[in-house]
């Protein structure tokens, strides 16, 4: 592995001063009209039993979404692996690359022979939206600092837009990312802890059906063994509208993600392309789930985000063909990838879906026996 990091070739389409322009004057709109609604929310009736901090941060969060197209968000926010970078720089680890067949990139944060494994990361953000810094922060169990002995990889994957980075080029990328480190950095699957939040669960599934039941149009992936476990965080199943798309959810809140924006980030990774049993993960046939290679498989998502319907679906799939090994947890009130959300807007209220996860991890860092078994009870 090189020492220095690089952007992928395509990671980002640049801004001309106009386009800058533009995109400044719609960002400032939104903040406009936020701040607008944010006084008029003043009143506690009218936030329907949310703070006016909760309001605020998950009206902004919708309307951001909803209104700056998916190159425009990538422009106001630091690819992935800048994120990286500047995480390995403030915990002082070390920061190396890897470098895949299409010059798309991945990074290594920590030590090179991990005495406790090696997590790899999946990012969230509708295949659009590149990694945060809370990203890292789940993958490392919301720890004040990295684990000691435990390395980190993040897959810096081809961003999608109305014009790029289609489907199945992330597909791609992770596939050749699990060949990587297990046939040159010959790191055991035993020793390896797959980590996907939303879009980044999305592309972990479609990768675990991938490694016995190959796309033709991904390189293969030759695993002996089985993974140490593989946690799927309110991942985005199924790419059609949700099945709460026009219904009130529970607590008197909605997600903070919406139909329409779903709906928008699926055609900007599809382009077109037909339903398949990789991007449409409910679609494969149901012994795909039986021979999943990985020991350990947790699902979690809030009782008020949109996609509630389709991961419960998915988790019945699970526990059905697959049961040895799978713990389903469904949260109720909270929102989609909860954990991460409440320390990004700053919510700062205890999350039940954090607690479940670092329990888990836990469990698959360095053979952890009797927390595993504690996780054995879980099961909503």
């Amino acid at each position: 592995m090189a020492q220095s990091l690089q952007l992928p070739h395509d990671e980002t389409p640049r801004f001309g001063p106009l386009s800058w322009l533009l995109l400044l004057s719609r960002a400032t709109f939104i903040t406009g009209h936020l701040a607008f609604k944010a006084i008029t929310s003043l009143p506690p009736s009218r936030r329907e039993g949310l703070s006016f901090h909760e309001y605020v941060a998950y009206e902004g969060m919708r309307d951001y979404q909803c209104g700056l197209d998916a190159v425009g968000i990538q422009q106001l926010l630091p690819p992935t692996i800048t994120t990286c970078r500047r995480y390995a720089r403030r915990h002082k680890i070390p920061l190396a690359d890897i470098r895949l067949p299409d010059g798309s990139v991945a990074a290594w944060l920590g030590p090179r022979k991990p005495e406790r494994g090696v997590r790899v990361l999946f990012h969230g953000g509708g295949y659009m939206a590149p990694a945060l810094p809370q990203h890292l922060d789940m993958a490392h169990g919301f720890a004040s600092k990295p684990p000691e002995g435990a390395a980190l990889v993040v897959l810096g994957y081809a961003l999608a837009s109305e014009r790029r980075n289609y489907y199945p080029t992330q597909l791609r990328q992770a596939a050749w990312l699990l060949e990587h480190l297990l046939h040159v950095e010959h790191v055991p699957p035993a020793s390896i802890t797959l980590i996907g939040d939303s879009a980044g669960g999305h592309l972990l599934l479609g990768l675990l059906l991938h490694i016995h039941h190959p796309n033709p149009a991904v390189p293969p992936v030759a695993v002996e063994g089985r993974f140490a476990g593989a946690a799927l965080v309110s991942p985005w199943v199924e790419l059609g509208d949700p099945s709460l798309s026009s219904e009130k959810l529970p607590g008197g809140r909605r997600d903070i993600v919406t139909p329409d924006s779903l709906a928008y980030w699926a055609r900007n990774l599809l382009a077109g392309a037909e339903a398949d049993p990789w991007n449409s993960p409910l679609s494969a046939p149901r012994e795909w789930w039986a021979d999943l290679p990985v020991e350990d498989v947790l699902v979690t998502y809030g009782g008020a985000e949109l996609f509630r319907d389709d991961v419960a679906r998915l988790g019945e799939v699970l526990r059905s063909e697959h049961p040895r090994t799978t713990t389903v947890v469904a949260c109720e009130g909270e929102i989609h990838v909860h954990m991460l959300m409440n320390r990004f807007l700053r919510i700062g209220k205890p999350c039940r879906s954090e607690e479940v996860f670092v329990r888990w991890l836990e469990g698959r860092s360095g053979g952890e026996d009797v927390k595993r078994a504690s996780m054995s009870g879980i099961l909503i």
